[in-house]
């Protein structure tokens, strides 16, 4: 199972667009807005100060929740280079980030978050508002990377329940995965 969940991890391209081949996707919004900066996030920005426009999602499978996902990007972009990402409501930010040839994306970076680390927590409330019970896990396992438009910086972590792996591992042959 831990080969599957590598695999969402280091995959290429949109994970919006991969979930979509494994039923009918759907992004449940949970917040977006002005909102303070988890740990990590500051240094991946290079912004040391300043308002940040924060937007946090489920996506879901055939209903299922599989993946947390956490967007930031400075309040400022907003209004300019990523001016779309405060319309978006329940569309997925991949139409934003991969239909643009102007977007560059750094490569991916694996993170692991244990119990009682911020991002756990964060994940874990999270879940809840999205009507589970709770972070399926004692780790959230995911993967981050910052798109760059016009010079402005998007960073999106995305976070993998079990239901990834226990769901749509099966289906890997189909997708690819």
């Amino acid at each position: 199972m831990k080969g599957v969940l590598r695999r969402w991890l280091s995959a290429p391209g949109s994970l919006s667009r991969r979930l979509s081949t494994h039923g009918r996707f759907e992004v449940q919004t949970l917040r977006e807005g002005v909102a303070r900066l988890l740990p990590g996030e500051r240094s991946a920005m290079a912004s040391a100060s300043g308002r940040h426009w924060v937007r946090e999602v489920i996506l879901r499978v055939d209903g299922v929740p599989v993946v947390w996902a956490r967007s930031v990007t400075p309040f400022r972009a907003t209004c300019g280079p990523w001016r779309a990402v405060r319309q978006l409501g329940t569309r997925p930010l991949a139409h934003l980030l991969f239909d643009d040839p102007s977007v560059v994306r750094s490569a991916l970076r694996s993170e692991v978050h244990r119990s009682g680390a911020m991002w756990r927590r964060r994940a874990n409330a999270a879940w809840k508002v999205g009507g589970s019970i709770a972070w399926p896990s004692a780790v959230v396992a995911g993967r981050s990377s910052v798109f760059i438009r016009r010079g402005m910086p998007l960073r999106v972590f995305e976070a993998f329940s079990t239901d990834v792996v226990e769901k749509l591992g099966v289906c890997r042959r189909r997708s690819g995965l």
